[in-house]
């Protein structure tokens, strides 16, 4: 039997390839294609396929720790922002590029406020 969290993935990534074979059909019938649209494509894969259940299983699951999911999240979309940003043009790459960034700034004031917070949870030392 499949645990939760392979499902939860698995399922993603359903959502990803049904999104994608969408993608196609409609690049069939009206003629916008996905390779076109580098911030959508970029949305769809490392957001759908990649970020979305990490965070779904930071918010509900018990497993691993949140903050490793969070991590992980921060730094696949990061990566995911520079290969797709090399792709794009003008303000698709700014935004792109942003969201990666973004993600990082993000992480980073996550654990300077979880170590803060790990920080004045320990003894306190009176001086009296």
């Amino acid at each position: 039997m499949i645990d939760r969290e392979s499902r939860i993935v698995f399922g993603s990534l359903l959502l990803f390839v049904l999104a994608h074979a969408g993608s196609s059909v409609v690049d069939r019938q009206f003629g916008i294609a996905l390779t076109e649209r580098p911030l959508l494509s970029f949305l769809l894969f490392a957001g759908v396929a990649v970020a979305l259940p990490q965070l779904y299983l930071a918010v509900t699951d018990g497993g691993l720790s949140p903050r490793s999911r969070l991590r992980f999240v921060a730094v696949a979309t990061a990566t995911f922002a520079v290969a797709f940003a090399a792709d794009a043009d003008g303000l698709y790459n700014l935004l792109i590029a942003t969201i990666g960034t973004a993600s990082l700034l993000g992480l980073l004031c996550y654990e300077v406020l979880a170590d803060y917070r790990a920080a004045s949870d320990g003894p306190v030392i009176g001086l009296s």
